[in-house]
């Protein structure tokens, strides 16, 4: 497996430094001393409430993302499940945050502010508010009132207006189409999609396995979907798109978990990520659908989706990336020819 021939390479060169003190010890050389730099510690929040934990099953991975490079494995992460205020660092993202303090992308669009154009734009020093892990990030539709989203999602007028994030000062309580409204403790009865009625299950060889957690691939990866390739790999495109319909079936490319399911505001439209374990990482965007969630574990040739023509898109098509070891590669030097 490709991680046992990496160890081999650091045992050899474990070696060949024990190799080489034991021979100046030999020569009556002063020993060398061998440092090790100390990492940057990443700037964190500080919890302003009870913690809670999320245990990462496996080896403890590096998921390398844009702008995304954060461990989310190594162990245990404590969450504040709370809401909280944050000072932006440099090199924060929303993509960055989400992945720091266990968020999605949908609930950390109500942490900047809540109308304009500029809801990722971060700025250090700039004070942000994380939404609690039970809000619900609501963008306004033409046609909605406050009191009508209040009602549907279970909440008081009052309820929300005590938000200080959401701005609301006096009534009458107005609200404008694709302004964000933060609903507090609306999450766990709200449907991440409207049309998410279908959930997709592993059926692959692990799947009655005695190991149902079992997280690695094989790295042979197969095609997620079968269609003419629109756009080839290329400098600034580092990835394959596959014209198909909407509504293509989209195929897990090897067994991996879940790190990612929904909307992204960097281009991808509704897309999956999943890491397969085995320092490959995969991606798949512009889905009209998504059938998994983060954290599940996926079969090779599972439906994670359905095809669409969302984000920052010409067409229908998927767009497929993999990454090895962060580094985005040409997608058709590791699928079947």
């Amino acid at each position: 497996m490709r991680w046992h021939a990496r160890a081999a390479v650091g045992l050899c060169v474990a070696l060949a430094l024990n190799l080489g003190l034991f021979a100046a010890a030999l020569a009556g050389q002063p020993t060398p001393v061998i440092t090790t730099p100390t990492p940057t510690p990443l700037p964190t929040a500080t919890p302003t409430g009870p913690t809670l934990t999320r245990e990462t099953g496996g080896r403890g991975t590096l998921i390398f993302l844009p702008l995304a490079g954060r461990a989310i494995g190594a162990g245990v992460q404590d969450i504040n499940p709370d809401r909280f205020t944050y000072i932006v660092q440099p090199g924060d993202t929303l993509w960055s945050l989400a992945l720091d303090f266990g968020r999605d992308l949908d609930t950390m669009a109500c942490a900047t502010t809540p109308t304009g154009p500029d809801v990722e734009k971060l700025v250090p020093g700039q004070e942000i508010t994380v939404p609690a892990l039970t809000d619900l990030c609501y963008t306004v539709v033409p046609g909605d009132t406050l009191a009508g989203i209040a009602a549907r999602h279970g909440l008081t007028v009052e309820a929300i207006v005590a938000i200080p994030w959401n701005g609301f000062t006096s009534p009458p309580y107005k609200v404008v189409p694709r302004q964000r409204v933060l609903l507090p403790g609306a999450r766990p009865a709200a449907r991440p999609r409207p049309d998410r009625d279908i959930v997709s299950y592993a059926t692959d060889e692990w799947a009655r396995s005695a190991y149902p957690d079992w997280p690695f691939g094989d790295g042979k990866f197969i095609w997620p979907v079968e269609g003419p390739i629109s756009q080839y790999a290329r400098p600034g495109h580092q990835a394959i798109d596959i014209a198909v319909p909407v509504g293509t079936p989209v195929k897990a490319a090897d067994r991996g978990t879940v790190v990612m399911a929904g909307w992204s505001p960097a281009g991808y439209g509704f897309r999956v990520v999943i890491d397969h374990g085995i320092d490959y990482v995969t991606l798949y965007a512009h889905l009209s659908d998504i059938y998994v969630e983060v954290g599940q574990v996926v079969g090779k040739g599972q439906v994670i989706g359905l095809s669409g023509a969302n984000g920052n898109v010409t067409g229908p098509h998927l767009h497929f990336e993999i990454r090895d070891f962060g580094i985005l590669v040409d997608p058709l030097t590791l699928l079947p020819r």
